[in-house]
């Protein structure tokens, strides 16, 4: 088995923010969190079963809600399960997602001393009101005081996340907050469009008429202004939503692009392996019930079962050779290298154009207005074509 990645979700936060579309809830309770980490270290002894050393990691992403959330200790006691399970490699990447609200200098130092070396931070904005308006939980000052004590603690690769396009914030509240991002040089940079899930706080108050969203030109013109703020400052494109210094892309992220496969473990998450395609329950109790009502000898027989994980999975799709063609096509053209034909082959043991025959012409019709280029080693979208990405992916799903 290639090296894959590992998601473990960690739903918890102090309280959820008004555009989130994530599986989370608001949790205080650390005896919760225990009881929830024990579940997490159930279903890791479970696929440790299953797949054993076999299975080899290269990317572990605690992702959430809020992982640094968590105490110290039981986020040790996840990872030294995956380690003891799998085959984890020495210069694994490991992300932490954090909240700059929720770290102190100890978290950061433990942290790190046990093997945590990438940090994802929560920035969204270096505005106190659209941090207000977004339901943050921090101000812009803790996002400088976090970052100077992760430096501090020995971390040497650290992203920000950046959000646009919030209702009250214009261009040069926008351009500020690039600006004060490249100040503290993070070895990557994220940066979203505002977008509206129907069951956050925001849709909400969209379905009752208490919400204006930000019109989709000036949506273009913010990201178009970052974009080139980053580019001018040395940090390289290389996804529609993400930047890095060269050699620093996130390496965990770019497995959803390139359909690797990923194990997903914890309440919500999702997995991609052997052609499967699997999410676990989206409740907490649940989650943490089922783990503990597995038992050993159905942990031992799904080695020679036809099931496709742990009774905590809520639904599966057995992936079929047109989805994982159609997904890899979607997926890579997200990123600025594309597709790259040589790849294809390698992957589907054909010719892109081969199966793509009849899409050709259309696609040919985007490069001619400048939305794509097309040259004998591969595809892919100019910046120009981004702004209408789902038009053109779609010719290929």
């Amino acid at each position: 088995m290639a090296s894959s990645g590992i998601y473990v979700h960690i739903p918890f936060c102090v309280k959820k923010c008004f555009y989130c579309d994530f599986f989370s809830v608001a949790c205080d309770d650390a005896k919760i969190r225990k009881e929830y980490t024990r579940a997490l270290l159930k279903e890791i002894m479970f696929y440790g079963i299953k797949y054993g050393k076999n299975f080899k990691a290269d990317t572990v992403f605690f992702g959430g809600g809020t992982p640094s959330l968590m105490e110290p200790e039981f986020i040790e006691k996840i990872l030294g399960a995956l380690k003891n399970y799998f085959t984890v490699d020495d210069d694994c990447e490991i992300t932490l997602e954090c909240n700059p609200a929720t770290l102190s200098m100890d978290k950061l130092n433990r942290y790190r001393s046990m093997g945590i070396n990438r940090l994802s931070i929560g920035a969204q904005s270096f505005d106190d009101d659209v941090l207000q308006k977004l339901g943050r939980i921090h101000k812009s000052e803790d996002i400088f005081k976090t970052v100077n004590l992760a430096r501090s603690a020995g971390f040497e690769n650290i992203s920000l996340d950046l959000m646009f396009a919030v209702p009250g914030q214009n261009k040069k509240i926008w351009k500020e907050s690039v600006e004060k991002t490249l100040e503290l040089r993070p070895e990557h940079i994220s940066f979203y469009s505002l977008e509206i899930g129907e069951n956050t706080v925001f849709g909400k108050m969209l379905k009752k008429g208490d919400f204006i969203e930000t019109p989709i030109e000036e949506d273009r013109r913010m990201y178009a202004i970052g974009l080139d703020m980053i580019e001018k400052a040395g940090y390289k494109q290389y996804e529609i939503s993400n930047a890095s210094l060269r050699g620093m892309e996130c390496r965990h992220n770019l497995k959803y692009w390139n359909l690797s496969e990923y194990l997903g473990l914890g309440a919500g998450a999702h997995s991609f392996i052997r052609d499967v395609r699997y999410s676990n329950i989206l409740n907490v109790r649940e989650y943490y019930n089922t783990m503990w009502s597995q038992d050993m000898t159905s942990m031992i027989r799904f080695e020679s079962s036809s099931a496709f994980g742990a009774n905590c999975v809520d639904s599966y799709n057995v992936n079929t050779y047109k989805d994982n063609v159609s997904e890899y096509a979607f997926t890579a053209l997200r990123t600025t290298k594309g597709i790259v034909f040589d790849d294809f082959k390698r992957k589907f043991k054909n010719e892109f154009w081969d199966l793509y025959s009849s899409q050709r012409a259309e696609f040919e019709k985007f490069v001619k207005n400048g939305y794509a280029v097309y040259d004998m080693r591969h595809v892919a979208l100019t910046r120009k074509g981004m702004n209408i990405s789902n038009k053109i992916m779609a010719l290929f799903v």
